[in-house]
């Protein structure tokens, strides 16, 4: 695979983890509203999203990256 179909290919798969994280956020979200005064439910749900919130920030790092080399690759070409 050409350096410029494996950055797109790795952009792409990214971009839809990205989303998938975002709507996994979402989804909690929902459910926080859901649970209202179950402390232990709440707290568990804090947690994952605590997470998820790191992975997204991660992996939109990831794809401005690919987005610069992307970039980089079409001006030089």
């Amino acid at each position: 695979m050409s350096t410029r179909r494996n950055v797109k290919y790795h952009y792409l798969r990214t971009k839809k983890a990205l989303g998938d994280t975002m709507q996994r956020i979402l989804d909690i979200n929902r459910k926080r509203r859901f649970f209202g005064e179950d402390a232990s439910k709440k707290e568990e749900l804090n947690e994952e999203l605590k997470i998820l919130n790191a992975v997204a920030e991660n992996q939109a790092m990831r794809l401005r990256t690919f987005e610069v080399r992307m970039r980089k690759q079409e001006d030089a070409a």
